[in-house]
């Protein structure tokens, strides 16, 4: 059979035909292939909370929360709503969520506990409350459950932080010295500690729980140790005033040796339990710092006014030298509140409105040549569409 010959502009017209057809089947080839069960999570690099109403704008972002299994997240801002949405179901147009309500000023903190059963919020208003989980999670990770109001008061002034301590216990503080605690077997509340700060921004408590530490307006960073069945002991803490303005974020090392500062006189100090010493600080000349987050191999994420978030790896060889090996990651467009790590993954929560998700390993390893990693998503994102919007 005499072999049909083909024109090179024919040639040409097919092969880059067949290259278009690949280009557009494949994707949706993989779109419709049934999820690996052992699969790593997809999340999505840009979230926007939706309005409470049509009328109404995208909240600020200011307080944030991964579930400890990564399945799921909590998050709050400036119109008072708490919402819990999967960070696995990204196929469908709406992912799976649940929304709490109860506060009436902006929301400061939100925390699930260790175990993941309970999530604690606080807010301006002076209100904590506790939601238990009701239901249990079915097969598919992006199950929410359902949320229920465990307990809730009232006190005369802002709450701005609160931790857990363990599953037993949670400690929440805010404009006033009163460092609160609440039982949760008992739900009994008691005032377990007065500071000689009237205005408490930040609690941290170390892994082994050996320690807490709080801080606020005065600058002055406070670790009080805690006894077996985690009460503070009122006897053997000490101070260090370690800023000039109000502190914002407390972080301690994954070994607990050292704990990390960040105020808005936009230093990162740390200082050594052992020797109760300042033995590392640092100006970072950015903005206002706001936030801290311990990540692997001893790095931590800094964030704060200038929209920039600082992956550094502190140094104590000389205290006093300003040296950071670093990452900014850039993409925000607002003053970045909150910072939180899971996984391979940090989530930031923004005044610009959007929660961002970075795979930390890309942000180290593709940094340009003056550090700078530049997130996915352009930093004047503004696509509202379904996909990210978690309603």
């Amino acid at each position: 059979m005499p072999m049909t010959r083909v024109s090179p502009a024919n040639l040409f017209r097919f092969l880059l035909l067949s290259t278009l057809m690949v280009g557009i089947l494949v994707p949706f080839a993989r779109a419709e292939q049934a999820p690996d069960e052992g699969a790593v999570a997809i999340v999505p690099p840009v979230l926007r909370l939706a309005p409470l109403s049509k009328t109404a704008d995208s909240p600020v972002v200011t307080a944030l929360a991964i579930d400890p299994s990564g399945n799921y997240a909590a998050a709050a801002g400036d119109d008072h709503a708490i919402r819990i949405f999967s960070l696995n179901d990204i196929a469908s147009p709406f992912p799976q969520s649940s929304l709490l309500d109860g506060h009436r000023d902006w929301v400061q903190g939100i925390e699930f506990s260790p175990d993941g059963k309970l999530l604690a919020t606080c807010a301006k208003d002076g209100k904590l409350q506790v939601w238990k989980r009701e239901s249990a999670q079915n097969d598919t990770k992006a199950s929410l459950g359902s949320w229920k109001q465990l307990w809730s008061i009232q006190v005369p002034h802002a709450l701005f932080s609160l931790t857990f301590l363990g599953n037993d216990s949670l400690l929440a503080a805010g404009f006033d010295p009163s460092i609160y605690r609440l039982d949760l077997e008992t739900l009994q509340w008691t005032v377990d500690h007065r500071s000689e700060s009237a205005d408490v921004r930040t609690l941290a408590i170390s892994n082994d729980k050996h320690y807490l530490a709080y801080a606020g307006r005065d600058g002055v960073v406070r670790i009080q140790p805690l006894n077996a069945r985690g009460k503070l002991v009122q006897d053997g803490g000490f101070a260090i005033a370690a800023h000039n303005h109000r502190v914002r974020g407390l972080c301690f090392s994954q070994n607990g040796s050292m704990l990390y500062s960040v105020g808005e006189d936009r230093r990162l100090v740390g200082i050594e339990l052992k020797t109760q010493s300042v033995q590392y600080q640092s100006d970072l000349g950015a903005g206002r710092l706001m936030a801290i987050e311990r990540l692997a191999e001893d790095r931590y994420a800094v964030s704060g006014s200038d929209n920039t978030i600082r992956i550094v790896k502190p140094g104590v060889a000389d205290p006093l030298e300003t040296k950071v090996l670093g990452v900014k990651l850039i993409g925000h467009d607002g003053t970045i509140a909150v910072l939180r790590a899971s996984g391979e993954h940090l989530f930031s929560g923004s005044f610009d409105t959007t929660i961002r998700s970075w795979d930390i390993a890309s942000a180290l390893s593709g940094a340009d040549d003056q550090g700078r990693f530049i997130h996915p998503v352009s930093a004047q994102y503004e696509d509202s569409s379904a996909r990210e919007r978690i309603r």
